[in-house]
């Protein structure tokens, strides 16, 4: 018999696969067969750039169904393989890091880069983009009158309100060049163009996937969202014996109200004695204060720690906040896993849970109690998965 740490994970990684470009990829084109052929007919070349946290997994996926002719991978540092990253190329790819969630010079840099050949395409070529989320800060250049600085001071005062996804893209639309569907306001007009999207925004609007660089004026395709990665986890829960119930695929509240529900949650399952799987999937929203370390998925597994301090271990379950992509805000780990015994460990060690919450420092406290999940790039992007197990009451 399997672990609640084991089915936690398992659940977790079939939210990601269900959400994985190869997994999508022979999805989207088994029904999209006649879009494959034309993409493949050689009377035009295709220039295919791979945009986001997903990039490169996305292009290795894509050149599997369709040609490419030349490709540019624009993704996060740490998401290349090595032996990519130092020859700077891949077969007819060029590959590119630049910084997330805050821009850096390599994102003006390399954004420069692959406009000059986007630049040099003319009618005898399609332009197909493969679009993930976190690329609003790797592809970026600024509009007239803004500079770099201006730009990256304002992309930290958003992150730092706490705002919904849709209210920051909304605000770094007005000062980019190339946000908003203005990447193709400068190409060729008779250049014919393809976006094929991870959705990483609740609702799936093209006008906020990576602040829209070619929404609106290009054919769009989602190709895989939070919706079909909580499926799979609720059939996988199904299977490991769990009553599972999928909450919300498009929440979007605060950590704090996260974790009430989360916590209230778990007193209604506490009175059923089956084994039950609570899954909840969306963007949370995370009020930094202070100067610590965490991300949005860290301080929910906090949070949640805290409201059960006093809840009687008389079962045992488990809690997992994380992002897919496997980074959770400026951190190496992907989220937090907390049960009925983390807040015993955190007081043996020492710490003042409460005092490190209110200094946006969920990291360190749960880094020193084995509390976090560490996965590495995962290759896609389809926002935060939620998990709450509960095992089956002893009688």
């Amino acid at each position: 018999m399997n672990s609640l740490r084991e089915d936690i994970e398992t659940l977790f990684w079939e939210g990601v696969r269900m959400a994985s470009p190869d997994y999508l990829s022979l999805e989207f084109w088994n029904q999209h067969s006649d879009l494959r052929n034309a993409l493949n007919n050689p009377d035009k070349k295709n220039y295919v750039f791979a945009l986001g946290k997903a990039a490169y997994s996305m292009a290795v996926s894509f050149q599997k169904f369709i040609s490419v002719d030349q490709g540019f991978i624009l993704t996060k540092y740490k998401h290349l393989p090595e032996k990519i990253l130092t020859q700077g190329e891949m077969g007819v790819w060029k590959c590119r890091e630049a910084s997330h969630p805050i821009l850096d010079q390599n994102s003006e840099l390399y954004s420069h880069e692959v406009l000059q050949d986007l630049l040099g395409l003319d009618e005898n070529y399609r332009l197909i983009v493969l679009l993930s989320g976190g690329g609003s800060s790797l592809f970026e250049i600024p509009e007239e009158g803004f500079t770099l600085n201006d730009l990256i001071h304002l992309n930290q005062n958003l992150l730092k309100q706490g705002l919904p996804i849709q209210e920051i893209n909304a605000e770094r639309k007005k000062y980019s060049a190339v946000k908003a569907g203005k990447l193709l306001k400068l190409l060729n007009p008779n250049l014919k163009t393809y976006t094929f999207a991870i959705s990483d925004v609740l609702g799936d609007d093209p006008n906020m996937i990576a602040s829209a660089p070619t929404y609106p004026g290009s054919q769009y395709y989602i190709m895989g969202n939070l919706s079909a990665s909580l499926a799979g986890m609720l059939k996988k829960a199904n299977s490991l014996g769990y009553e599972a119930t999928i909450l919300s695929d498009s929440w979007d509240q605060s950590t704090e109200t996260t974790a009430k529900l989360m916590f209230d949650e778990l007193l209604k399952a506490k009175k059923n004695e089956n084994k039950q799987a609570i899954l909840l999937g969306g963007e949370l929203v995370c009020f930094v204060h202070g100067d610590g370390l965490g991300g949005r998925n860290q301080e929910t597994a906090l949070r949640m720690v805290i409201q059960s301090q006093s809840l009687e271990k008389d079962r045992q379950w488990l809690f997992l906040s994380s992002g897919t992509d496997g980074t959770d805000g400026p951190t190496d780990a992907a989220g937090g896993i907390v049960g009925p015994e983390t807040w015993e460990k955190m007081r043996a060690k020492g710490w003042d849970a409460e005092k490190e919450l209110k200094n946006s420092n969920s990291y360190p406290i749960l880094k020193d109690t084995n509390s976090l999940l560490f996965t590495g790039a995962t290759g896609t992007n389809v926002n935060d998965l939620l998990v709450l197990l509960l095992a089956k009451r002893n009688s």
